[in-house]
């Protein structure tokens, strides 16, 4: 089935502020709708999926970047040695009914390519069809997709994928941190986890998935987390039961957002030992709350993650980017180096409670003969010579 939010999209982006849409008689006709579509996952089936993997359970926590290069997405997670089997995905910035990602539900076509069943969860009804970045336009393969996939719901979200089963798939709605309708990049809605318990051989596990805020505060951050913690445990007799959570929390350390930060911002790159400073974003505990939050809920992060970075933005675009005055950006790519120097931000994290993670070789799969791998990110994924993703898969093996 189609689905096709044009008209709506067309009466909603004529209202200026969400202060005149709220007031409105078309919110009031609206609501239920938008109320449903915000607190009610999409299940897709794909009948007699099975895991790749029998002796351990393979995670990959990735965000990408719309589902725009979707076909080799595909690709990689059906022929990368490592990707390949992952029985369970968490994945973020994920459209449906989009022109960037090929008018298509993103979850739902991969859920068939990957023979896999899937939960989408909606972040936001988008007003407008903003571009990727320059490097994504124009992109998309449009070829092989499934005809149930086709949409123009204006939609984008977070899902997870899994070929075991699972129940109670639901959306947690995060903490707010800003207007998303009077941003840059108008929508309706607002970050959101999925969330699925999953059946594994040793029992239930609750696996959550969310895309946290770029723009805004650390403190934003730690508060979304928090949400995401609490919907996690929200409903169990027996609290701080095993659980997995993974994400693009957006531990990049600064404070976004506005001209005032993004000075402080610059200010700090200026000031900053440089070995010091890429310690600091590989390494955010001291600067990201967020991290601190999972630890005192009983999850552990450590042997979970590698050191990698997972994402890179080059010194040109942040300076850029900051809005600020000639001057001010020259002295910041000076004391960067180059136009074409980078800094490199651990932004993906996976972390469970109850459960191990494995490392090289701890269990040999019956099934394939596979062993399992230290935690690792997955670098170099491309298409055309051009990344599939601004960030990097990660991966954990955890024992069942």
């Amino acid at each position: 089935m189609q689905e096709d939010n044009s008209q709506l999209i067309e009466k909603l982006r004529r209202f200026h502020t969400i202060g005149h849409l709220l007031r409105s008689p078309l919110y009031g006709e609206t609501k239920p709708f938008l109320d449903r579509l915000f607190s009610e996952p999409r299940v897709f089936d794909f009948p007699g999926c099975r895991p790749r993997l029998q002796s351990f359970l393979r995670i990959v926590q990735w965000n990408i970047h719309y589902g725009s290069r979707l076909e080799a997405i595909s690709d990689a997670l059906n022929q990368h040695p490592i990707l390949r089997l992952a029985d369970v995905l968490l994945m973020n910035e994920v459209d449906d009914g989009m022109s960037r990602s090929g008018n298509v539900s993103v979850t739902r076509e991969l859920s068939l390519r990957l023979e896999a069943n899937a939960v989408f969860g909606v972040e936001y009804l988008e007003l407008g069809d903003p571009p990727g970045p320059p490097q994504y336009v124009g992109h998309v393969r449009k070829t092989h997709f499934a005809e149930s996939s086709k949409s123009r719901a204006f939609l984008h979200g977070c899902a997870i994928f899994s070929r075991r089963p699972f129940s109670n798939a639901r959306a947690a709605r995060l903490h707010r941190c800003e207007d998303n309708f009077a941003s840059a990049e108008k929508r309706i809605g607002g970050r959101a986890g999925v969330i699925i318990d999953l059946d594994l051989p040793g029992g239930m596990v609750t696996v959550g998935g969310a895309h946290l805020d770029v723009v805004n505060t650390p403190g934003c951050r730690r508060s979304q987390m928090r949400s995401l913690l609490e919907a996690i445990d929200q409903g169990y007799p027996e609290r701080h039961g095993r659980a997995l959570v993974g994400g693009d929390f957006n531990t990049h350390t600064f404070s976004n957002g506005g001209r005032l930060r993004a000075l402080r911002n610059l200010i700090r790159i200026l000031t900053a030992n440089e070995k010091a400073m890429k310690r600091t974003l590989l390494n955010p505990f001291d600067r990201e709350p967020l991290l601190a939050e999972l630890i005192s809920a009983g999850f552990r992060i450590d042997g979970f993650n590698d050191a990698q970075a997972t994402n890179e933005i080059r010194a040109a675009e942040l300076a850029s980017s900051a809005h600020l005055p000639v001057a001010v950006r020259k002295a910041a790519l000076n004391r960067l180096g180059s136009h074409d120097a980078t800094l490199q931000f651990r932004l993906d994290w996976i972390a469970s409670r109850g459960l191990d993670a494995l490392s090289e070789g701890d269990v040999i799969d019956t099934a394939t003969g596979v062993p399992s791998i230290n935690p690792c990110t997955i670098r170099g994924l491309t298409d055309g010579g051009l990344p599939l993703s601004d960030h990097d898969p990660i991966v954990v093996d955890v024992r069942i």
